[in-house]
């Protein structure tokens, strides 16, 4: 729901302030993304780990645990504040817009948050309390998106600048994140604090290697999900100033920036749609890898890979075909939409990708699928830089799929080394692959047909986009259930669907 509400904001957020201030936005997300992500899924998720490893008697140990993680964090995020704050006209001025240095210094303060909020939610989580973490993370995110609406809303009306808009945006998402962790406070009574031991009586000599490993691992677990917000961040620190120097003008390459940015909500809900399916069961490999039950975790990725490649592969079908009456439905004019379908290819391989990570993880090989992300960097890099000049924006598109593609073959190539890969029959993807054509057949006459019956508009092509998509689910729904494409004992885990399967089924 929270992955889902980050999407969503978006379209409304454009909406208001066009495709230049939508580009200002984006320039500096990534910075917030890559501090949510550490403080959702990387340090929390390590020092739980380290704590329910710990047996009860451990209090004095499991006390150190906590205190060495926090004030580390405390001193990690000092400095952090200390650089991005002092460095944001350098870092704008790489960016290419010196105007971006006013968003950048109001984000760096989330910083000076995440060292009670990773230590908040890692201890109650290694307690085994995970709803207080998964409340906190709601609120923060309903929060977080109302005020940056609110606060748009406000200042278009008081007639600020589109970079004033982005500065209030980076509030909005501090007193989101503000809000989440008071929650989590009032949640949990504040037990982590009453856990701290003063700096001077810890032990830092001895707890050194504990505190390395802490933070190694807390990086290589946030690797695999910052993935996306890191390919933002690549695009953030090169589009604008290679367009700019390919001869373009500062106004229109801002433009295009916010166009081609159109594409990332697109490709994050359709992302969030496979792997929220496919990474549930992700967990029940590593419980099986955990009770050595080889088998059981074989056909549980087998189940995984089905499912991203057909919501991931459904997703991008649906994209390719109704790109032009979803972009001017969102995003109030049809401008960019041949960028945006190659972004959305980036839909199935991303899907994939995020699968094979869990999976890595699931076998303990998280450091592959964190080495994973590092080529699929290089890539991105250097594919921006030797297309963008020639292809604009197409360029960065492109950059994007090829390096998720390799992502992908170097995550399977992995899995395969170790004799871990699993990928089953492979007349089951015949069948997904069947009925993705058909879908995109289908969904294709569809819409020609709804384009001639109803009139030229922005209302017209919302009703084109949202009853092609509605066809398209059922045409996937409809093979789901007609091929074999799950089997019956899988069917039988979900016992509502399968009802439904089976009355659908007497009824055809």
């Amino acid at each position: 729901m929270a992955k889902l509400l980050s999407a969503i904001y978006r379209i409304p957020f454009q909406n208001m302030v066009g495709d230049v201030g939508f580009y200002v936005y984006q320039q500096t997300y990534p910075l917030y993304g890559i501090m949510a992500v550490l403080a959702m899924y990387g340090f929390p998720v390590v020092l739980s780990k380290q704590l329910a490893g710990l047996k009860q008697a451990d209090r004095q140990q499991a006390r150190e645990v906590v205190s060495i993680f926090f004030y580390s964090q405390l001193f990690g995020a000092l400095l952090g504040w200390i650089a991005l704050f002092s460095l944001a006209e350098p870092l704008a001025a790489l960016m290419g817009d010196r105007g971006l240095t006013g968003p950048i210094r109001a984000i760096s303060f989330l910083i000076l948050l995440l060292p009670a909020l990773c230590t908040s939610r890692g201890y109650d989580q290694g307690r085994g309390e995970l709803g207080s973490t998964a409340a906190s993370h709601m609120i923060e995110q309903l929060v977080r998106v109302g005020s940056i609406l609110a606060i748009t809303i406000w200042l278009l009306h008081s007639g600020a600048d589109v970079y004033e808009i982005g500065t209030g945006a980076a509030l909005g998402s501090i007193l989101g994140v503000l809000t989440g962790f008071l929650v989590l406070q009032l949640l949990n009574k504040g037990a982590w604090l009453r856990q701290l031991i003063l700096p001077q009586q810890l032990p830092w000599r001895r707890l050194r290697k504990q505190l390395t490993a802490l933070w190694s691992q807390a990086l290589l677990i946030s690797m695999s999900a910052l993935v996306f917000i890191l390919f933002q961040l690549v695009d953030a620190l090169t589009v604008i100033r290679l367009l700019a120097g390919n001869g373009l003008q500062e106004q229109a390459a801002y433009a295009a920036k916010g166009v081609y940015d159109r594409g990332q909500p697109l490709l994050q809900l359709g992302v969030v749609l496979a792997t929220v399916l496919s990474l549930a069961i992700v967990p029940l490999v590593a419980n099986m890898v955990a009770k050595k039950r080889g088998k059981r975790a074989a056909m549980y990725q087998y189940l995984c890979y089905r499912l991203a490649l057909l919501v991931g592969g459904a997703a991008t079908v649906g994209l390719l075909v109704i790109i032009e009456p979803t972009n001017h439905m969102l995003f109030t004019d049809r401008t960019g939409s041949e960028v945006l379908r190659v972004v959305a290819l980036a839909i199935v391989a991303g899907s994939l990708f995020s699968t094979l990570a869990g999976i890595l993880q699931g076998y303990h090989l998280e450091h592959y699928a964190a080495l994973a992300v590092g080529i699929g960097l290089a890539i991105k890099t250097i594919g921006n830089i030797v297309l963008i000049p020639a292809f604009g924006t197409f360029g960065a598109a492109w950059s994007t799929v090829a390096a998720l593609t390799v992502m992908v073959i170097y995550a399977v190539g992995v899995l395969l080394r170790h004799q871990l890969f699993f990928f089953g029959r492979g007349k089951v993807y015949f069948w997904i692959g069947g009925v993705l054509l058909a879908m995109g057949m289908l969904t294709l006459a569809w819409r020609e047909a709804a384009g001639l019956l109803i009139p030229d508009s922005r209302l017209g092509d919302a009703v084109v986009a949202l009853s092609t998509a509605g066809f398209g689910a059922l045409v996937v729904a409809a093979g789901v259930i007609y091929f074999p494409i799950f089997s019956e004992q899988e069917w039988r885990t979900i016992p509502k669907v399968k009802r439904i399967r089976r009355l659908v089924k007497r009824s055809g």
